[in-house]
This record gives structure tokens, sequence and C-alpha cells, in this order.
């Protein structure tokens, strides 16, 4: 099982875009729900997310 690089994902939420860091636990497998861990909350701030998944990922050696 290889475990995904932490990205950002997006949703639309009451009339808003927000961004959330997260991976995928299994490459193998389909992208669901079930399949994610996601890092924090959601942001409207699409830089800062993408500052934190920049950070998680040096962190792990990516």
């Amino acid at each position: 099982m290889k475990i995904g690089k932490w990205t950002v994902f997006s949703n639309y939420i009451v009339g808003e875009i927000m961004y959330i860091v997260g991976r995928r636990l299994d490459m193998n497998e389909p992208l669901h729900s079930g399949n994610v861990e996601y890092f924090g909350g959601y942001t409207t701030d699409a830089a800062e997310a993408d500052r934190l998944c920049r950070e998680l990922n040096e962190k792990e050696g990516e």
C-alpha cells in the first residue's frame, strides 16, 4: 500500500470555495472519502493550504 503525497482538495461550501489538506491512504484504491486522510480543517486561503502541503511533504521527505 503506497500513501499519496499531501495535496490541496477544494469544495464549494455555502457559496464559497474552501480548501483542505489531505492525502490518499492507498494509491491503489479509488479516491473516495474513506481513502483520504485530512490534516487540519477547511480554510478560504488557498495559498496557506498550499504552504502546509509543501511543509508536510518536505517533512516526510517526498
